[in-house]
């Protein structure tokens, strides 16, 4: 089982032994690992695929949201130090593991599989 890491997407960032880097930090750290004859660079390597895999298949979605929805996750993100986009997300990511959720997609399921 290959492991996973933390990702930043809104700072193209992983988390790797609890330090944020980019690919040019990863691919700068592998090299100079393999140059000073250190050849472990699996879990750098795994960190750099994630995170190139990642940042390949991002979408983009726009959306409307009143000012003072806007405010509210705004709020938010600034007391945690993160980009709003980051705390939007994640209520998304919530909102898919919720029941109501849960059942829409069932209902959907089922709708389409009686087609």
């Amino acid at each position: 089982m290959s492991e996973s890491f933390d990702l930043d997407i809104d700072r193209e960032r992983i988390l790797v032994d609890g330090e944020w880097l980019s690919t040019d930090d990863l691919t700068n750290r592998i090299t100079e690992k393999v140059k000073a004859g250190d050849y472990r660079v699996a879990r750098l390597s795994m960190a750099l695929e994630q995170l190139e895999e990642t940042l390949s298949n991002i979408a983009a979605v726009e959306i409307k949201i009143t000012p003072e929805v806007l405010e509210t996750y705004q709020q938010l993100a600034d007391h945690e130090e993160r980009p709003v986009a980051m705390v939007l997300r994640r209520a998304l990511v919530h909102y898919l593991g919720s029941e109501d959720a849960a059942n829409r997609l069932f209902e959907m399921r089922r709708a389409e599989k009686g087609a």
